[in-house]
């Protein structure tokens, strides 16, 4: 938590933080979510909800939307905003918070197998959101996922040639079933 004594509101610590400078900007217009992919994955994603309540003190309501764990910061929004904020840069301010609150990502991650990882680290190298890591742990270099960054895009789950990366809805027979659904309904 910051403990500076000139941030008397939860508006005052969002804007302190790096990013977050462009939290007071925000004049709630909408524009950024009618330019935001991310509704098509939830439709209950809303920064301009999120920055309400934030403006409300509204910390803990804040911290446990999943709006602020869903940006994928692509900043599709900044183009159209006529405030020309970084929303992803204010959203990354409050995941911060949330973080040093102690609140994780609700999100589902991929998880890696240990075992089968060799370490060649192609999954880090196309992660856009750098959740991966390559770790060295005895003789071995595993890949590790940091939960908190991962977006669950699946794109390492495609890339790995051992099939080490997966789990929940990125084990194949999910991913399977749920391209036969769809090919039944295009027939």
């Amino acid at each position: 938590m910051h403990e500076d004594k000139t941030l008397t509101t939860f508006a005052d610590e969002i804007a302190h933080l790096p990013g977050g400078e462009g939290f007071r900007a925000c004049y709630a217009c909408g524009t950024c979510v009618s330019r935001c992919i991310v509704p098509w994955r939830d439709p209950t994603y809303n920064p301009r909800r999120v920055f309400y309540k934030a403006a409300l003190s509204m910390r803990q309501s804040v911290f446990e939307d999943t709006t602020i764990w869903y940006c994928t910061a692509c900043d599709l929004c900044y183009s159209s905003c006529p405030q020309q904020i970084h929303i992803s840069d204010v959203i990354g301010a409050l995941r911060q918070l949330a973080l040093e609150a102690g609140y994780t990502s609700p999100l589902e991650t991929v998880r890696v197998d240990p075992i089968l990882c060799s370490g060649c680290g192609s999954c880090v190298k196309v992660c856009p959101y750098d959740a991966l890591r390559l770790e060295v742990r005895g003789n071995a270099c595993i890949s590790t996922v940091d939960h908190n960054r991962c977006m669950g895009c699946g794109v390492c789950v495609a890339v790995c040639p051992n099939e080490a990366i997966g789990g929940g809805s990125f084990a194949d027979q999910p991913i399977q079933e749920q391209l036969t659904r769809i090919l039944q309904e295009w027939a």
